[in-house]
């Protein structure tokens, strides 16, 4: 166990069950945002119809959650910082309004576009406190396994998107689609907002040192190196989800890239539940980072260079396994370098470099989109990087404080 870990934090009061109830209302509001945003994301040709508008326009509405986590990362982790409460009180309450919104007219483009920017304006006051909602909850020992719970509860968001889009859409039409997504998007934003203004659990760990100075916090090598990771891991997940339906029809597989979306996700959240836990209990982040980054390059290389259907899934689920183990090894390693009072900072960077990367990861293949197998090779040389900056990290995270 690292010094940071074990120094950074004090027992305020004695922990009680109400923190599992905290951390479930968290993990519930992670997951039904992720789904709401995503809610046209896999029936676009269908509801640019209901709308009256291209398929690049749907789109656009996704883009803006990644927009406003760049836009607002900074904003929100300073105020998760310091009035973390009523900052998350805000961000719950506007992710479970934006749903509601695109009810009034599910088939209305405008009404759409003022939910899902309420929506997204929202979730990075409620996503960039995945490592201080923990940290105030659970000891330094229990939190990398909470982290990776919640870290699998996005990836669970990103699944039931997948799964239940069309489904729901053939039963009953944009309408209901949308009324589904509103009531899970304020069921549970309304879930954590009671959690937090009115149940209000006492935090267990209370950080004993003043918050360090976030401008010079951002100038730390080792928190550029971890955004390094994030920037490519991320980035990779983004452009296999983006592009991997494209170049299996090329290939002559058409409609393939569905089932490897799922076996990845699948996969991924296996390896976001088990990979951190046990990375942290040997002192051993530095390591998974490692392996993590080298199986994305021979992964995207193997990707390439077969087409059978089930080594392709097979593939698929390794490499999310390890792929979407990254994210919750960098949180984790984020707080301890970070300490709890800037924690929701320090992931609020990471997550702005995350959310670059998966620009340029979905935009750099589309040079190869006539060439899939060109594109998969592009994809493994970009992981090279994030190999690289996973080796120069240190060998266990080191606590940083600067004085104010």
């Amino acid at each position: 166990m690292t010094q940071g870990t074990t120094t950074s934090s004090i027992t305020a009061t004695k922990p009680s069950a109400a923190r599992w109830a905290v951390m479930a209302a968290y993990a519930a509001a992670l997951t039904t945002s992720t789904t709401t945003v995503l809610a046209y994301a896999s029936v676009t040709p269908s509801v640019r119809e209901d709308f009256g508008v291209t398929e690049a326009t749907v789109g656009n509405l996704t883009l803006l959650s990644p927009l406003f986590l760049v836009l607002l990362g900074p904003l929100s982790g300073r105020f998760l910082d310091r009035r973390f409460d009523a900052t998350l009180a805000v961000g719950a309450a506007m992710i479970a309004a934006g749903p509601l919104l695109r009810v009034v007219d599910p088939s209305s483009y405008r009404w759409a576009l003022a939910g899902q920017i309420l929506l997204a304006a929202g979730t990075p006051f409620v996503a960039n406190a995945i490592t201080k909602y923990p940290a105030r909850y659970f000891s330094a020992q229990e939190r990398p396994t909470v982290i990776a719970l919640l870290s699998a509860s996005f990836y669970a968001g990103v699944l039931l998107a997948a799964v239940t889009g069309q489904p729901l859409y053939d039963r009953g039409g944009i309408d209901l689609l949308v009324e589904v997504h509103g009531a899970l998007g304020a069921a549970t934003g309304a879930a954590l907002l009671i959690m937090v203004v009115v149940v209000r659990v006492p935090a267990v760990v209370m950080d004993p040192e003043p918050a360090v100075v976030r401008g010079h916090l951002r100038r730390t090598r080792e928190l550029w190196l971890l955004g390094g990771v994030m920037f490519v891991l991320f980035g990779l997940f983004n452009a296999f989800i983006t592009w991997i339906e494209t170049v299996q029809d090329h290939l002559g597989n058409a409609g393939f890239g569905g089932p490897l979306v799922i076996a990845l996700t699948l996969g991924g959240i296996t390896g976001a539940i088990t990979i951190p836990g046990f990375a942290a209990r040997r002192d051993a982040r530095r390591t998974a980072l490692i392996v993590i980054s080298v199986v994305q390059v021979f992964g995207f290389l193997a990707f390439a260079a077969t087409g059978s259907h089930g080594i392709l899934l097979v593939l698929a689920v390794v490499v999310g396994f390890f792929m979407m183990a990254a994210m919750p090894v960098v949180f984790e390693w984020s707080e301890i370098h970070a300490g709890i009072a800037n924690a929701a900072s320090a992931t609020a960077f990471l997550s702005i470099a995350g959310n670059l990367g998966g620009v340029v990861f979905v935009l750099a293949p589309q040079l190869f989109l006539d060439t899939p197998r060109g594109m998969l090779v592009l994809l493994a040389a970009m992981s090279i990087p994030g190999a690289l900056a996973a080796l120069r990290l240190p060998r266990t995270p080191t606590a940083h404080r600067i004085a104010d």
